[in-house]
């Protein structure tokens, strides 16, 4: 299986690409570059996003991203926007220091890969967006972060994503009385139940300057 077989078995063949939601991310919030830990071999950020990095310790995404000059064809034929694309992969673990610039970017993906919301806070610029599930209970350890504000729940139904950005009190709130706190949910790496649930969530990260 070559590198974008792959890719096609794991996200076209499962429609598991999501760009419909990366569109309407950009749209409504005026993304351009992204950090995208833990990301596999899920290039798809970069049909919308100008500038994305990716970065996994998985020997397949290694193999899949030394496929420059197929990935740059794949990009340019399916990308939603007219600058030229900018992407790199970089190969280790992201809870290890990364060589990137602090406060940089617009987006931070966290996706079904553990507490990225903490380890890669820092390369996400003030009144910059955390995308976030609550696989490895990230979405819940970034509502209890007060770095983060939550500023929209993302539903899925019919095919389709939808933003929501009002009744957020609804979210989060645990269905067990236990008390759990943000270090509790990054010790166990597992969500929790909640009495109302969402695709993703999106948190902004706050800053001096950012007016909330």
């Amino acid at each position: 299986m070559n590198s974008f077989e792959l890719y096609k078995k794991e996200y076209i063949d499962k429609s598991f690409e999501r760009k419909d939601l990366f569109l309407l991310l950009r749209q409504r919030y005026k993304i351009c570059k992204a950090l995208y830990p833990g990301s596999f071999v899920h290039v798809t950020p970069s049909l919308v996003f100008q500038e994305v990095v990716y970065v996994d310790s998985d020997k397949n995404a290694k193999r899949f991203f030394e496929e420059i000059d197929s990935i740059k064809q794949f990009i340019n034929l399916n990308k939603s926007y007219k600058e030229e694309s900018s992407y790199r992969f970089m190969y280790q673990d992201y809870s290890t220091p990364i060589d990137l610039p602090y406060d940089y970017f617009d987006l931070l993906i966290s996706q079904w890969a553990g507490p990225i919301s903490q380890s890669c806070k820092k390369y996400l610029k003030p009144g910059g967006f955390l995308l976030a599930n609550n696989s490895h209970a990230d979405a819940g350890i970034a509502f209890l972060d007060h770095d983060y504000l939550l500023v929209s729940a993302i539903k899925y139904s019919n095919g389709k994503f939808k933003i929501m950005e009002n009744k957020l009190d609804i979210y989060f709130i645990p269905k067990s009385s236990k008390i759990i706190s943000k270090e509790s949910l990054i010790k166990s790496g597992k969500g929790i139940a909640y009495k109302n649930t969402a695709h993703s969530y999106l948190f902004m990260k706050k800053g001096e300057n950012i007016l909330i």
